[in-house]
């Protein structure tokens, strides 16, 4: 008998504290954090629809690989999201012009950063729950799109430390 899987987003602060964890000394202060992060991204690609934008692509990328040295492992980060992309249970949705339009508007209303708005909306309808640490995604507009999870137990935007 075939399972339903939930179609769940994951956030861009999750997926890079996954990506990274590997990385992460085992004493350092974001270990336990990131290695319950990766956990949480291994438990979605085994068992949930894992949902995709554009937007939250280019985050990934561009939040896992700044700052990074080598340089060169630029392109561990780019093998990853291709693998991740390429996977059965994975499914990839751009934005149209009217979602981008909306983004604008919930923005100027809200307060929230209009590629947080990018990263949701092209899956209204589809999506059953959005994994992150971001406290924007506490405002009402992502709780009418779908359920908000932060199994992390930490709110952090980008940017602010996680320490």
């Amino acid at each position: 008998m075939a399972t339903t899987r939930v179609s769940t987003l994951i956030d861009t602060r999750v997926w890079v504290l996954a990506l990274r964890s590997p990385a992460i000394e085992p004493q350092a202060p974001l270990a336990d954090l990131a290695g319950r992060a990766a956990v949480l991204v291994r438990s979605a690609i085994e068992h949930d629809l894992v949902l995709f934008t554009p937007q939250l692509v280019a985050e990934i990328h561009h939040v896992a690989t700044s700052r990074l040295r080598p340089r060169s492992l630029g392109t561990v980060v780019r093998d990853y999201l291709h693998a991740i992309l390429a996977r059965r249970h994975t499914r990839f949705r751009p934005a149209t012009r009217s979602h981008v339009d909306e983004a604008l508007s919930l923005s100027a209303e809200s307060g929230v950063h209009v590629w947080d708005y990018l990263v949701v909306l092209p899956w209204r309808g589809r999506i059953d729950r959005v994994i992150t640490m971001d406290p924007h995604y506490r405002h009402a507009h992502f709780g009418t799109l779908a359920r908000i999870e932060n199994p992390l137990g930490l709110w952090r935007t980008e940017g602010q430390p996680l320490t």
